[in-house]
């Protein structure tokens, strides 16, 4: 970052591109969060599409796995969000002290986006970090732009929504009550984020 040599760093590895800023040369970090559940039920079929069932990477007793005996099985994560932000993705259990630091983390150093708030977030990133429509100059660019905002977004990995309140909910939530305590905090901070776009 001290070089200057770049504008924009996009990293899904938060820690390790946390170590190229400094004091003098600091960052701003934003990020789009979705449900929790949501998260999850998308994972397991993302997964068990791409390395369960093909060829080259196929496990029989995988292939065929349901949703409910992935979760029972303790193959599933749990807590991802709060293990990301902490950096504490192979700690054996999170606990309260990492829900408060990954949300300490989010008050602190992150602006807020929701995927139900998919075009308010957008426009907010490009409001905050000075992304303008001019930046968007060919068809192309433009073209793209449009179909994140306002097309749905492929599912290549198509499957049912989990509804709440059933089983296979609860769960679910039962490996991730904290990550949905952190969703529930984004959902705060995104409310009261409102006010910095206000003209």
């Amino acid at each position: 970052a001290g070089a200057g040599l770049a504008d924009m760093v996009v990293s899904s590895l938060l820690h390790n591109a946390a170590t190229i800023f400094t004091p003098s040369n600091r960052g701003r970090m934003f990020t789009l969060f979705r449900h929790p559940i949501d998260r999850a039920v998308s994972l397991f079929h993302f997964v068990q599409d791409t390395q369960w069932r093909q060829r080259q990477t196929f496990e029989k007793e995988l292939a065929d796995l349901t949703i409910e005996e992935y979760f029972k099985s303790g193959l599933a994560e749990n807590n991802w969000m709060v293990r990301f932000l902490t950096n504490q993705l192979t700690k054996g259990e999170v606990n309260r002290n990492d829900l408060q630091l990954a949300k300490e983390i989010l008050r602190r150093k992150c602006l807020i986006g929701m995927l139900n708030h998919k075009g308010e977030s957008f426009a907010r990133f490009e409001r905050y970090f000075g992304f303008s429509p001019a930046m968007r100059r060919d068809d192309t660019s433009k073209e793209c732009h449009e179909k994140k905002l306002q097309y749905a977004w492929p599912l290549k990995h198509r499957h049912e929504e989990v509804e709440e309140g059933t089983p296979l909910w609860d769960l679910i939530m039962s490996h991730n009550t904290y990550d949905m305590e952190l969703y529930d905090y984004a959902q705060t901070l995104y409310d009261e984020q409102a006010q910095l776009f206000v003209q």
